[in-house]
């Protein structure tokens, strides 16, 4: 359902009791290696994202100087090796547009962000007692329970707004990540949604 928003390359990791997961690319940085899902050396971390982060190139300098060894120019491969190292403490580091999903196989846990401003979608809902990730609604559609019921106080507002208030969407069962936020999960329990970055006006 989302092949064109990615028309040069697909992946797909199965992670048996735990996640699935997809990625269709769009190539910008590192045309020939950026391929996702992403995934450490030992195969404990997993990494799938959208976007750019404009600051790769001093981040990885940084984790160069922590002992940390690239197989790949990608800003993928940054953004994997920085939540590696520092875990959602990386999320304050990054300049850019993006939302990611990033799992640790170990204990089943992970992370998901979206940046500072929201200019990268990133959607969730629960079915069944799965959690499911999407960058666009309609790759919710091919899931034979989920039930587009309409959000009618999410209705108004946008109509009200042009845009739907806090984590709401049009639809009843689907939720954004709020931009400047990320969530902390463990299988298919969110355990924590956290703001990393607010606006500040000063008069």
């Amino acid at each position: 359902r989302i092949a064109h928003r990615g028309p040069d390359d697909e992946g797909v990791r199965h992670i048996a009791g735990q996640a699935l997961f997809g990625h269709r690319r769009l190539a910008i940085i590192d045309l020939d290696h950026g391929s996702q899902p992403m995934l450490s050396s030992d195969g404990r971390y997993s990494l799938v994202f959208n976007g750019e982060i404009y600051n790769y190139v001093e981040l990885r300098e940084e984790l160069m100087k922590h002992g940390v060894r690239f197989k790949t120019h990608s800003d993928t491969e940054v953004l994997l090796q920085m939540l590696v190292l520092f875990k959602e403490a990386a999320i304050k580091k990054l300049n850019g547009m993006f939302a990611f999903v990033f799992h640790d196989s170990k204990d089943n846990t992970w992370i998901a962000s979206r940046d500072h401003f929201g200019i990268k979608p990133l959607y969730y809902s629960i079915i069944d007692e799965e959690l499911l990730f999407v960058s666009e609604i309609k790759a919710l559609l091919v899931h034979p329970e989920f039930e587009p019921k309409r959000n009618e106080d999410a209705l108004h507002h946008y109509l009200s707004f042009q845009f739907c208030l806090d984590e709401r969407t049009l639809f009843e069962s689907v939720f954004k990540i709020k931009p400047g936020h990320f969530l902390i999960g463990q299988g298919p329990k969110i355990l924590q949604d956290m703001c990393y970055w607010d606006t500040q006006y000063h008069v």
